[in-house]
């Protein structure tokens, strides 16, 4: 099991849009079979930031499965051009 951890800072003005999107998204993502679950959360002291979190039956459901499939393009279409630059993503394991 590994956790995808991804921080999105919308563009500004694109706050609402982005956690909307987000949210839409993460109907795609669960669709994943390879996905057990998924949700996000909106940061208190920074509005235009949010946190997904994506916990993957493995690191290759994620990153080649996932990313590689249509799922992807579909999940990102729902938040193309509302957040800045590239999500910072990480990846953990139970310690």
């Amino acid at each position: 099991m590994v956790t995808e951890i991804a921080i999105f800072t919308a563009l500004p003005g694109n706050e609402d849009a982005l956690g909307q999107g987000i949210i839409q998204g993460l109907e795609v993502i669960r669709q994943h079979p390879g996905c057990i679950s998924a949700n996000a959360t909106h940061c208190i002291e920074r509005p235009g930031r949010y946190m997904l979190s994506v916990v993957w039956t493995s690191m290759e459901a994620h990153m080649i499965d996932f990313r590689n499939g249509p799922l992807f393009s579909k999940w990102r279409s729902y938040i193309n051009n509302l957040f800045e630059g590239s999500p910072e993503v990480f990846h953990y394991q139970p310690y």
